[in-house]
């Protein structure tokens, strides 16, 4: 959990939401709900087959999971302030097994991996709460969004977990917080970034109370399943730039958790930009010791063909297959030439070894050009005459 300011967790568990989402969201009766044995809670993979394998529908699979969950992992007051220095690693998720302890994070993370294993559209989405249009000053909080058909739903496994009082978890299922509908959930779980809102007309971070529903109503449409579902096809990278830019857009600087989940994205950027250039740049240098390879490989066919021209093209062979030779050495040295052209000029130190390799190459390929107007000639003149072209060649250069 990335915090500014920390307090009790309690005022986040305690919070009960105005309106609540459909009935057939919450089971009647827990007794309906199917038990996940200890046996199969080794890893999040196993979680997922059991249950599978034991509910009949999305529905009654995310009921014992958050059932599961509310009953068997407790929230970690010791490490209430522990840095949020790892998303969904399967490290993490491992450990939060392990211990049955965890922070909002765990819960989360732990639930969707479960969700995605099982076949289901779960994101962990991270943000902050709100208490009567107030932010909790809490810092921020990790929930899940999941894809049911068509809908989108928020659950949170952490405020339904239970709550805290004087640093110590009480386990209190509450199904206010599974499944919740977008409309009502944005009232009490504001995403840093607008598209996971997950609504038409999203809030602004600076609008967070009943004219900022009245004032988004009077914005453009929002097109968040086309973002969404362009989001699912972008690398990491894309989707941080566009999320920090849509932060930004609607209200970034409103408050100072915002402000500090902004400058781990800048950080994350940056990193991963870095990184990419990196390994664009490695790309170049295999794809150019690539070429350099091809090109050695067009040296040694071509010693070959010297080797063979200066035994007077003995033991003798078809024209077909001495014209298929230097036109073979002709193309490999093309496409090698053509490669290197490809290429994209950003390094200096590849730049340099680029005009060599190309010099090379040009070099090379003079000399194959003047073979194969040799062997055109060789191919064209009666086999009786032919030894005589090998000394007029040498006349020549001579």
């Amino acid at each position: 959990m990335k915090s500014v300011i920390s307090v009790l967790l309690g005022l986040l568990l305690f919070i009960q939401v105005d309106a609540q989402p459909g009935k057939s969201v919450k089971p009647t009766t827990t007794a309906a709900i199917v038990q996940i044995p200890e046996a199969a809670t080794g890893s999040p993979e196993s979680i997922a087959k059991w249950l599978k394998a034991h509910t009949s529908n999305a529905m009654a699979l995310q009921q014992a999971l958050f059932n599961w969950i509310a009953n068997n992992i407790s929230y970690d007051v010791d490490n209430i302030n522990r840095p949020n220095s790892y998303r969904d690693s399967t490290a993490a998720m491992l450990n939060t097994l392990r211990t049955r302890k965890g922070l909002c994070t765990d819960y989360a993370v732990l639930y969707a991996r479960i969700c995605r294993e099982a076949g289901l559209n779960a994101v962990v989405v991270t943000g902050y709460g709100l208490q009567n249009d107030m932010m909790i000053p809490t810092g921020s909080h990790d929930w899940v969004v999941v894809k049911n058909g068509s809908q989108w739903t928020i659950t949170d496994p952490t405020w339904g977990a239970g709550v805290t009082d004087n640093g110590r978890f009480t386990r209190k299922i509450n199904w206010t917080w599974f499944q919740a509908l977008p409309q009502l959930a944005v009232k009490t779980h504001m995403p840093y970034d607008p598209m996971w809102q997950m609504l038409a007309f999203p809030l602004r971070h600076d609008e967070l109370n009943s004219q900022g529903f009245a004032a988004a109503a009077r914005r453009p449409v929002f097109a968040f399943s086309d973002t969404l579902n362009a989001w699912s096809r972008m690398p990491r990278l894309e989707r941080l730039k566009l999320a920090a830019a849509r932060i930004r857009r609607f209200g970034g600087g409103a408050n100072p958790f915002i402000m500090t989940e902004l400058d781990w994205m800048d950080q994350t950027i940056q990193v991963l930009a870095s990184n990419q250039e990196i390994e664009a740049r490695n790309r170049r240098v295999d794809r150019f010791n690539e070429i350099n390879r091809d090109y050695t490989a067009v040296v040694k066919l071509y010693n070959e063909y010297v080797s063979f021209k200066n035994s007077r093209f003995m033991p003798e062979v078809k024209d077909e297959a001495l014209k298929k030779m230097i036109e073979g050495i002709a193309g490999r040295l093309k496409a090698a030439e053509q490669s290197l052209a490809g290429m994209e000029l950003r390094d200096d130190t590849i730049r340099h070894n680029m005009d060599e390799l190309l010099q090379a190459i040009t070099e090379m390929k003079g000399k194959v050009e003047s073979e194969q107007a040799f062997v055109n000639k060789y191919i064209k003149t009666e086999k009786g005459k032919r030894t005589e072209l090998f000394y007029v060649q040498v006349a020549e250069k001579l």
